[in-house]
């Protein structure tokens, strides 16, 4: 019996140091093994440039878009050789007239190779712009009708309808159709903080908000991406089989916020001291590319440091490898045909700064 007793306890302590070496997150490392590597970078200073805020890359370009305060007389978008980071020309010109765009906010890749679109989510307009004319305005302008004035992030759909992301709905995703009609939602939206998805507008916008972040279409499948930037959540949403892969870390507790304001201005507050989740998604054939925070406004105020981690993830959200970069970024877009990293620097005089992928990460593809 003693003989039993003694077999028992060591499989329990047995099962427990499995449990303990067993990844919290995809993220943590080195419990789960994957690669970490450290990179360094070079930077070019462009005059065009002046309150660059972010990089996509189209084709052999990269696609660099300002701040929205930026003066309404200078043009919010730069098209840029990759290269040899020459200037190749901008587009955009800032108003509310035909063709015309109100802020450049989230990029399209388009289903063209000549052209991409620029969603202005101040004036509810989805505007196509194309690679090789010369013209400042865009060719072709989407205005959202009255049924859409609620969807803050839009994008195109295969099929020739939208995907967006709307605040007050009970979903991550919402499809519509070419007229602005609500056709169905998918992945939906979570208990947060107390806040039940108990159907009304008010928990939804809530919860949508302290999930807040960006929203990006991947250019070489069907695959649409939400990443939070306080709450550390990554939602990946494959438009094919409609299904909604959740991401959770590198933090795994919903931060602390307050409740703020009343009526239309009710909204979640969270503290300047708080770290940045994911501030920025790219894509490759095979791997999604996140750009992680780990540091505060208020760090970033004082040193000008916001972001010097990218994650590697398999398009299910499977990581790959992490990289530390020596130089902090707001935005960047990966090259893996060049093997090249771009992305937009923080610093007083920012520009464009450019680091090699690894080769181990490249020839994995191989």
């Amino acid at each position: 019996m003693r003989h039993y007793t003694i077999c028992f306890l060591f499989i329990l302590l047995f099962l427990s140091a499995c449990n303990n070496n067993s990844p919290k997150s995809p993220f943590d490392f080195p419990a789960n093994g994957k690669p970490i590597f450290d990179l360094t970078s070079t930077k070019t200073y462009l005059p065009q440039l002046i309150i660059p805020f972010k990089i996509d890359r189209k084709d052999s370009f990269l696609i660099i878009r300002e701040s929205s305060r930026l003066s309404p007389d200078k043009p919010p978008i730069h098209i840029i050789n990759q290269h040899d980071l020459s200037y190749y020309m901008s587009k955009g010109v800032l108003g509310y007239g035909p063709n015309e765009i109100a802020d450049a906010h989230v990029y399209d890749p388009g289903f063209s190779d000549s052209t991409f679109w620029v969603n202005s989510v101040v004036n509810k307009r989805i505007s196509e712009f194309s690679l090789y004319d010369t013209s400042s305005l865009s060719s072709f302008e989407f205005r959202q009708p009255p049924s859409m004035q609620l969807v803050t992030k839009l994008l195109l759909s295969p099929d020739s309808t939208f995907l967006g992301h709307l605040s007050a709905d009970a979903y991550n995703f919402v499809s519509f159709d070419k007229k602005g009609n609500r056709i169905k939602g998918y992945g939906l939206k979570e208990p947060i903080g107390g806040m039940l998805n108990d159907g009304s507008i008010t928990n939804n916008f809530l919860i949508a908000q302290v999930n807040k972040g960006l929203f990006k279409r991947d250019p070489y499948s069907n695959i649409y991406v939400k990443a939070s930037l306080y709450t550390d959540r990554i939602d990946i949403f494959d438009y094919d089989t409609k299904e909604v892969f959740k991401v959770f870390g590198p933090r795994l507790e919903v931060p602390a916020f307050k409740i703020v304001g009343s009526g239309a201005n009710l909204a979640p507050a969270f503290t300047t001291e708080l770290d940045y989740g994911h501030r920025e998604i790219c894509f490759s054939q095979e791997y999604i590319y996140d750009l992680y925070g780990g540091y505060s406004e208020k760090d970033y105020r004082q040193t000008e440091v916001l972001a010097k981690t990218i994650y590697i993830l398999t398009k299910k959200g499977e990581m790959v490898a992490k990289l530390n970069l020596d130089r902090s970024l707001i935005s960047f877009t990966v090259n893996e045909e060049l093997g090249k990293i771009y992305g937009i620097t923080t610093d007083e005089d920012r520009g464009i700064a450019v680091f090699d992928i690894p080769k181990e990460l490249l020839n994995k593809q191989e």
